[in-house]
């Protein structure tokens, strides 16, 4: 049974949908982070379905629309990530209290991971792990791949005569459009500020990411080394042929099988 309410982050109500299963399989529960301009559905209802599988096997799990975003009170964050980051940070506290756990996984995508990547810099937390996908880096050559790719994007789909409708007949939203393609461009400007620091807190780290995504290979290199850098452990693992978001059902099977082995075999030491 999912259970919807809301928490407080500052000044601001953050709306939810938590999972407790009535047997669990240990005293860890997973925190779900949506990135920009979405909401705790996840892209193409992606935490949903995983949070449902998660509290089959007994996992507690949490969804939460960020400040601004979805059903929760406030203004979304532009390029600063610093508000987010505390709305992460009262979601473990909330989560650990509600569900009576010992530690969280924090379960992030594109703008979320990096978010619960800060939130591990900066911060001290009861972390067990953190599985983060498509996790973005600051830079100019990035932000090029990532204009260029969701351009490309939106100009195959007008290769697609229903699409053509759609985008000719006014149904397609333009807005949406620009804001998505600005967002890409602005990626060079995001998440500054943690690049020379030492870790705060300290788990294992799952990084998944896209073959297709033009920012994986200078980010997996980046967030994989600053690890290393840390004597943080990691895996990272590549889906062939996946985008940025993983839309296509099979990427998200692949993503869902190979966090659940991850969680099994670094959760297996945690008491229940």
């Amino acid at each position: 049974m999912v259970k919807v309410g809301n928490f407080r982050s500052g000044e601001n109500e953050l709306y939810y949908s938590c999972g407790i299963p009535p047997r669990r399989t240990n005293d860890v529960g997973i925190i779900f982070v949506h990135a920009a301009d979405g909401n705790r559905l996840g892209p193409h209802r992606m935490f949903v379905e995983a949070a449902n599988r998660l509290n089959v096997l007994g996992y507690p799990t949490l969804r939460f629309d960020l400040a601004g975003c979805g059903d929760s009170t406030g203004a979304a964050s532009d390029n600063d990530i610093t508000a987010d980051v505390s709305d992460v940070i009262s979601a473990v506290r909330f989560f650990v209290t509600e569900a009576n756990l010992q530690g969280v996984v924090l379960f992030g995508i594109s703008r979320g991971a990096r978010v619960c990547y800060t939130a591990m810099v900066q911060h001290r937390l009861p972390l067990n792990g953190m599985i983060l996908l498509s996790t973005p880096i600051s830079s100019g050559r990035a932000a090029l791949k990532s204009f260029g790719s969701r351009l490309s994007e939106y100009v195959c789909k007008l290769k697609d005569p229903e699409y053509l409708r759609k985008f000719l007949s006014g149904r397609a939203s333009i807005a949406q459009i620009r804001q998505t393609l600005l967002t890409a461009l602005r990626l060079r400007c995001r998440y500054t500020g943690t690049e020379k620091k030492a870790f705060t807190s300290k788990c294992a780290v799952l990084f998944i990411y896209g073959g297709y995504d033009p920012i994986a290979a200078e980010s997996s290199r980046y967030y994989t080394g600053r690890c290393r850098e840390n004597d943080v452990p990691y895996d990272c693992h590549v889906i062939s042929g996946a985008n940025h978001s993983f839309f296509h059902y099979k990427w998200k099977e692949e993503i869902f099988d190979v966090s659940r082995q991850w969680l099994e075999r670094i959760l297996k030491q945690v008491p229940r």
